[in-house]
């Protein structure tokens, strides 16, 4: 049953539905079938048939033209017929399930395989149409969110399509959709407007000769699954604009003509196409799709031949072409290309005004640009006059008059150059244009040099338009060296004697200098003449005042000199003073401190410490003055030092097993890095002894428990500093030796490293004598300020140098030997 409230279609899409479709049962005979589709296209002169295997409602000149290219097969749920449903006319009530199609493609396809003779009307009476239907490929089920573009878009999907069954939500069918009918709803007038037949028409069209037979024509339409083939004269005519075969259409012949033939029951092996065709209508490729719709609602046509200018064939142009321009993708892509076409039309606009504006503005700055250079020139003229009565420095004159040259004249390159003795020219001045290279050669050839005063003898300025002009060789080839294609010169003077030459360039090409360029560089060389003058007199006042002055300053310098060596001296013997007698006093304090409690009580259990305090402050005192000892004899250069061989590789684990036991102790980790193998060193072992010893005791003793201490060892080849060779503590080394003060040699580099951070303030005073890092001894364990100290004398004594760094938690102590 169909459903009692009719559905919610949008307008169009109601328009768009046939409620009228032709259906027939699954034991309808497919002659009736065949008889039903050729009837509609005799124009409707018979009457529809009133076979009960058909639905009788079909209306006349409803179902005819339009519909009878498709029969739906149907089955029914309901035996007994019930009234006609008032909402659908067309349609009986007793809810038809849509079961398949037969088209009149598949009827071509029946005929083309040879399935059914044609001369046997038996088979074809025998035969049902529910054994040759064909699945519908696409259905639209009825719903209230149903649009047309929904039905638009499975014709876009299924290009084979022609009748798009409409079912209910129970499969029943309820109506059709057409293109045509699509179509006629829609009116797309303005979209079809704007585009032309040449843009969608098919250009792969399957043709045959008009002496083709009809049932040849069937079996090509089966061949190539296709329901229309174009039909041209024989033979073809040749010259075609592609450079190939071209054919001249005289119709089309469709799968609708074939059942048409079939009805009438012709003879289709012996009926030539020809017979079939009418009066050919085409279409132009600059025709617009609008026409092309209208040409076919009128001559009620589903396909149109589409020719050239000189009737060759080029494609067709279908319902469904005309379809896909209804798709929503396919509008918004005419309507990018319209916005597009109007933004080109507004850039060409504004590009015109551009232009115009363009042209206004040059003519503007034509006729300004003569008042500017003008105006340029003056303004030049007027700062290096400023510049010479306001500065005596002859440097920053040149500077300027070259800068402002090479701006104002817009050169690539202005040079000054002063004359020598030896008739060269040397380079004082250069302003260089952007892009451009300096001077490769500072110094201008003698050659050269005469070249131009010889010109410069004649003339009073060297003009050079081109360099192809220029006939002296060294010339020329200094002009391409320095990639010069141009060059305005002119000399310059003091008291009549040649100083010099301002020389300006333009390496991008040739040019013409203008008279006004010349005169310009002339007054300009007329004002230099006159601040090299002042500035040479200037100089030689100057000169003189700066001997007295430079006399008085030495004398006053070496003075002041004396003056604060003594000064320092007198600081350096008190800091030393009391240092050294606050450090002495210390032990010495404790010791009687001890020995009073020793006389107190003599016999007392506490004897033995105070004996012990005794011996430590007494060995601290010792070490002490053995210090300041052998610092003083470092200091002094006195002490003798003696080189020999040192195996390091049986020396090292001596002195560094020690402080195992002692890191162990504090519950700190020691690691000793080296290489593979350890080289023999000429040192001064106890010197060496004494460096390691002090570095790795302070690494302990400013390392937390748990703290990690490395020695590593390096060995390669630098840059060092000068080898000790005799006994006396001096190097001897050659006289280039003593100037360089370095000499390539093996080194070998010990570094130590702890887990203690030293302030970046404090690393520049670490090596200095008594000072101690504030706050970097929590244990309170003591020192005397002096193991830093020595340890660099030492270095140094061993022709060596010596680096802290700390930072991030770690402090690293470098010491790099020659080996």
């Amino acid at each position: 049953m169909l459903s009692d409230q009719t559905p919610q279609y949008s307008s169009a899409l109601k328009q768009a539905i046939d409620r009228h479709p032709l259906t027939a049962i699954l034991d309808t005979s497919l002659l009736e079938v065949i008889e039903v589709m050729g009837q509609s296209h005799s124009y409707c002169l018979l009457s529809p048939p009133t076979s009960q295997g058909l639905d009788n409602n079909t209306h006349p000149g409803t179902a005819g033209q339009t519909h009878s290219s498709c029969v739906f097969v149907v089955s029914s749920d309901s035996s007994e017929p019930q009234s006609l449903d008032s909402e659908h006319p067309g349609i009986q009530a007793n809810c038809l399930t849509l079961q398949g199609v037969i088209t009149e493609r598949d009827v071509v396809q029946l005929i083309a395989r040879g399935i059914l003779e044609q001369s046997n009307d038996d088979r074809w009476c025998r035969t049902r149409v529910g054994d040759v239907m064909s699945p519908s490929p696409a259905s639209l089920i009825e719903s209230e969110d149903l649009d047309i573009f929904t039905a638009l878009s499975l014709f876009r999907r299924h290009q084979k399509l022609s009748h798009l069954p409409v079912l209910n939500h129970q499969g029943h069918l309820v109506g059709a959709i057409t293109p045509e009918r699509i179509r006629k709803v829609l009116q797309p007038a303005n979209i079809l407007r704007l585009r032309r037949v040449g843009d969608e028409m098919v250009t792969r069209v399957v043709t045959a000769s008009a002496t083709t037979s009809i049932l040849r024509i069937a079996q090509m339409m089966a061949v190539h699954q296709t329901s229309s083939i174009v039909i041209h004269q024989p033979p073809p005519i040749k010259s075609s604009p592609q450079g190939s075969d071209a054919l001249t259409p005289v119709g089309i012949i469709t799968a609708q003509d074939v059942v048409q033939a079939q009805y009438l029951q012709l003879d289709l092996a012996q009926i030539p196409a020809a017979i079939m065709t009418s009066d050919l209508f085409s279409l132009k490729p600059s025709d617009s799709l609008w026409y092309a719709h209208q040409e076919m609602q009128k001559r009620q046509m589903q396909r149109v031949i589409v020719c050239g200018d000189s009737g060759e064939l080029l494609g067709i142009i279908t319902q469904i072409g005309l379809l896909r321009m209804l798709d929503p993708t396919e509008m918004f892509r005419v309507v990018r290309k319209l916005q597009q076409s109007v933004e080109e039309l507004q850039t060409e606009k504004v590009e015109l005004l551009e232009s115009r504006a363009t042209q206004l503005e040059q003519q503007v700055q034509e006729r300004t640009a003569k008042l500017y250079e003008q105006l340029q020139r003056e303004r030049l003229l007027t700062k290096i006059s400023l510049q010479i009565h306001q500065s005596l420095n002859l440097d920053e004159i040149l500077d300027t008059t070259v800068i402002e040259v090479q701006q104002v004249l817009e050169a690539d390159r202005v040079v000054l150059y002063h004359l020598t003795p030896e008739q060269t020219g040397e380079k004082v001045a250069e302003a260089i244009g952007l892009g451009w290279r300096s001077l490769s050669h500072p110094t201008l050839s003698q050659a050269v040099t005469q070249s131009y005063l010889h010109t410069l003898e004649f003339e009073s300025v060297l003009a050079v338009t081109t360099i192809n002009k220029v006939k002296n060789p060294d010339e020329r080839a200094y002009l391409e060296t320095e990639q010069i294609k141009a060059c305005l010169i002119v000399p310059l003077f003091e008291d009549d004697q040649l100083w010099g030459i301002l020389a300006v360039h333009q390496c991008s090409g040739s040019r013409h200098w203008q008279p006004a360029e010349t005169t310009l560089l002339q007054q300009l060389a007329t004002q230099l003449a006159i601040a090299i003058q002042q500035v040479q007199l200037y100089r030689q006042v100057k000169d003189l005042n700066t001997d007295l002055e430079q006399q008085v300053q030495d004398r006053t310098a070496e003075l002041r000199q004396k003056v604060r060596e003594l000064q320092q001296l007198n600081i350096l013997k008190d800091e030393f003073l009391s240092t050294v007698s606050h450090e002495l006093r210390t032990p010495l304090s404790n010791m009687k401190m001890a020995i009073h409690m020793l006389k107190v009580v003599p016999n007392s259990d506490r004897s033995q410490k105070y004996v012990a305090i005794l011996e430590s402050e007494c060995n601290r005192e010792t070490n002490l003055i053995n210090d300041l000892l052998d610092l003083q004899k470092l200091e002094a250069s006195t002490a003798p030092i003696s080189l020999e061989t040192l195996n390091l590789e049986q020396w090292l684990p001596t002195r560094i097993t020690p402080f195992y036991s002692r890191t162990q102790e504090r519950q700190q980790v020691l690691t000793l890095k080296t290489p593979d193998t350890l080289p023999q060193i000429r040192t001064n072992p106890a010197s060496l002894d004494r460096v390691l010893a002090e570095l790795l005791n302070n690494a302990c003793k400013y390392s937390p428990e748990g703290g990690e201490i490395t020695l590593e060892i390096e060995l390669g080849t630098a840059i060092v500093h000068p080898r000790l060779t005799d006994q006396t503590g001096k190097s001897s080394v050659t006289e280039s030796g003593l100037e360089l003060g370095l000499e390539l040699g093996p080194w070998i580099q010990f570094k130590v490293s702890n887990s203690a951070e030293i302030p970046p303030t404090e690393l520049p005073r670490i090596f200095e004598k008594f000072y101690r890092v504030p706050n970097a001894d929590p244990w309170k364990q003591g020192g005397t300020g002096l193991g830093l100290a020595l340890v660099e004398k030492l270095v140094e004594q061993l022709g060596g140098s010596i680096q802290v760094g700390s930072q991030s938690g770690q402090t690293s102590f470098t010491v790099r030997l020659p080996a």
